[in-house]
């Protein structure tokens, strides 16, 4: 069988029968597509060999990509080659007794420095006209794209959620009664993640309020300039561009918005299991990357402390 026709068949599959988002299925796919080109336009399933695979992977190394990218390449044609093993495709696992190295260190998120949050989050509230008093009336009737900002950035910050989760937020899926909101995150997994406090669950109902005289018929809680559903790589534009505004420096993404709300719950004493249920990892171990995020503040603190420098001072 031409392998194109495996990948296409085994796509069809991931889509119809597995519990992966479609950027994974998306990403899956664009990794076999490269390894298909790897083995030349007239590749066959029977080609699909460690070596092939090896020297596919040491490519991609070489060319410069990182160790993530490497290991979800390799994740990808894992389950390309196990599946066709269970489908009788191949006959034998191309990856047995293989071992691969990528190498590299594990890089720590990127997180927004306190004032920089702070800083973000005034400019956001001015523009969105919050705070400000002396106005009667709903202020996302009068502001409302800026409102909506506001609403995605706080919730992102409060809650870890990812941009498409916080996009994908349907009226029906808030509770303000107990300020829970249903998900639908990663791998199509339900969770739920709360408002934490009175100021963000008085915003959302502001939001709810309005909904229904801005976005009639449209059943999610943000939307976009057209008063349709607020897309991901929109929210990624209206952030960096709020960042921008407020004067942060380098591109301010929605995924640094979630590292830095587990860093804040890590540096705040909150248990690392609830914050992977709050996360919706599906392994412990993905959370556990925060932890050397909070060891790295420690040894801020513990260097500017300097203690043993100003007992050996007194000396």
């Amino acid at each position: 069988m031409h392998i194109r026709k495996a990948r296409e068949q085994y796509i069809r599959w991931l889509l119809a029968g597995r519990d992966l988002s479609p950027h994974t299925i998306r990403a899956y796919e664009g990794d076999l597509t490269g390894f298909e080109r790897h083995l030349g336009s007239h590749g066959s399933v029977e080609e699909i060999q460690r070596g092939e695979i090896v020297s596919f992977l040491e490519m991609q190394k070489e060319a410069g990509h990182s160790a993530a990218s490497l290991r979800r390449r390799a994740s990808a044609l894992r389950g390309f080659c196990r599946w066709m093993l269970s489908e009788g495709i191949i006959h034998d696992d191309p990856w047995a007794g293989a071992s691969i190295s990528f190498g590299g260190c594990q890089r720590l998120p990127r997180v927004l420095a306190a004032h920089e949050l702070d800083r973000l989050l005034a400019f956001l509230r001015a523009a969105a006209e919050l705070g400000e008093g002396g106005e009667e009336g709903n202020p996302v009737l009068r502001r409302p794209h800026e409102s909506t900002t506001l609403l995605a950035v706080v919730l992102m910050v409060a809650t870890g959620v990812r941009v498409h989760e916080v996009v994908g937020i349907r009226c029906k899926d808030i509770d303000l009664s107990t300020r829970a909101i249903r998900l639908l995150g990663k791998g199509r997994r339900e969770r739920r993640v709360y408002l934490t406090n009175d100021w963000i669950t008085q915003l959302t109902a502001m939001h709810l309020e309005a909904h229904p005289s801005l976005a009639p018929s449209l059943p999610y809680l943000l939307f976009n300039l057209r008063f349709e559903g607020l897309k991901p790589p929109a929210m990624r534009s209206r952030l960096a561009k709020a960042a921008a505004a407020a004067g942060l420096s380098g591109r301010i993404t929605p995924h640094m918005l979630r590292h830095t709300a587990a860093t804040q719950l890590i540096e705040a004493g909150v248990d690392i299991r609830y914050i992977q249920r709050l996360l919706g990892h599906a392994s412990l171990s993905t959370t556990e990357i925060y932890t050397h995020v909070s060891d790295a503040a420690l040894k801020r603190v513990v260097s500017d402390a300097d203690v043993l420098g100003r007992f050996s001072q007194k000396r």
